[in-house]
């Protein structure tokens, strides 16, 4: 019997041994005594030329810049490599990418500036919800809303997401108080406190940090919202809860969709969305001002942030709007065909009618769409009978048809 052994290549020698490190604020202070050691025992140092002060002089520099050149370069070389990075290597660091591009990989954790500004603000961090608008698509709503409903909220800020912009947008906020770091553990180091007013026309650091406690949170009761729930305007349509539920079937949100609400009437879709994901940005049209005015209480009813009333006709609102990436009409004004044709990207878009005419426009114009789908929900509800209250009836609404298709 012959036995043959298929061994695998030795290529294991050849993968560069590598530690990821937190180093902290930059400051020789904040280095753990393991990062020192990895430091001195390291042959090879990547990292950004603000981390220059720490690397002893008898190792070679690769510095972190254009991330695919830096990777390859690292690549290349053999020996124990370390590789620095801002902070704790846990949280919002390059460690993710770093272990797509490499196998092997140890970590060091360090001291986040995290940590340093709630340890200089004296306060504990365990449940606060932590932000980045650093390389990140963060709106004001969404941080708006985040900062309603947590005690505490943590922002890492950027040169666009900044103290100041933070500030601007919670300036009438007067139920928090602010922490702002920036440079921390450094020799320009800046640490202040106080309202969102006091900092709104100041600027800061790039590197900066801010801590909001808020002294009244808002907790939503529930997840969905029911018809009951929202303020209601005799002759201003909603589209009931049970037809709602189909229309957010069909419209497939995902967390950071850009909604369009076209005729958005008392505004249950605009706000049910919103309320559900306060990530989403929803942009409600509406043409009634009355109808205007009753989405803005509906949406200040449930702290909602993320939600943009603009009234006026759709076809001649909808072309200074964002793109959407999902779009709900519920009422057309009679524009159907210009709406359609002023939408410039692929979206998906669900549409509900009662008539027929519109029913068949419609279908005239979403028929030849991707992915075309239509139902008729007609839902019956149970009343109890006007003249006799221990009695009750099941009471029909107008059927509705739901058409959904992909642009």
């Amino acid at each position: 019997m012959i036995i043959q052994k298929h061994l695998l290549p030795p290529t294991s020698y050849l993968l560069p041994d590598i530690t990821v490190a937190g180093a902290g604020s930059g400051s020789f202070l904040h280095l753990t005594p393991e990062v020192k050691d990895a430091l001195e025992n390291s042959e090879v140092i990547v990292a950004s030329s603000r981390f220059l002060n720490l690397i002893p002089r008898n190792k070679k520099f690769i510095e972190l810049k254009n991330f695919s050149d830096t990777f390859a370069k690292v690549k290349s070389e053999a020996g124990k490599i370390l590789i620095l990075v801002s902070g704790d290597a846990g949280l919002y660091s390059l460690l993710p990418l770093l272990k797509k591009n490499f196998e092997n990989i140890k970590v060091l954790p360090g001291i986040s500036s995290l940590q340093i500004l709630c340890a200089r603000a004296c306060e504990s961090w365990n449940y606060a919800k932590i932000l980045s608008g650093h390389g990140r698509n963060l709106s004001a709503g969404e941080f708006l809303n985040v900062v309603e409903r947590n005690e505490k909220t943590i922002l890492f800020c950027d040169k666009k997401i900044s103290p100041q912009w933070a500030c601007e947008n919670l300036k009438n906020f007067s139920n928090v108080e602010i922490f702002i770091g920036s440079n921390l553990g450094s020799a320009d180091e800046i640490f202040l406190s106080g309202s969102p007013k006091d900092f709104a026309e100041k600027n800061f650091p790039e590197l900066s940090i801010i801590l909001i406690k808020n002294r009244e949170i808002y907790e939503p009761s529930k997840i969905h919202l029911r018809d009951k729930d929202f303020l209601r305007e005799k002759n201003i349509v909603m589209t009931n809860e049970s037809v709602r539920a189909v229309i957010f079937s069909r419209l497939e949100l995902e967390k950071n969709s850009l909604l369009w609400d076209i005729g958005a009437g008392s505004g249950s879709v605009s706000v049910s969305a919103a309320y559900e994901n306060i990530a989403m940005e929803v942009h409600a049209v509406e043409k009634n001002p009355d109808a205007v005015k009753l989405i803005s209480r509906n949406a200040a009813k449930f702290h909602l942030h993320n939600i943009k009333i603009h009234e006026g006709k759709a076809g001649d609102v909808i072309k200074f709007l964002p793109l959407p990436s999902h779009i709900f009409i519920g009422g057309s004004g009679g524009e159907l065909r210009k709406i359609f044709s002023l939408i410039k990207n692929p979206a998906r878009v669900v549409l509900a009618c009662v008539t027929l005419e519109t029913f068949h426009e419609a279908y005239e114009i979403m028929s030849r769409l991707k992915n075309f789908e239509a139902v008729q929900i007609s839902a019956v509800s149970s009343q109890p009978l006007s003249s006799n209250k221990n009695l009750t009836l099941m009471r029909a609404n107008n059927p509705v048809m739901i058409l959904s298709a992909e642009l």
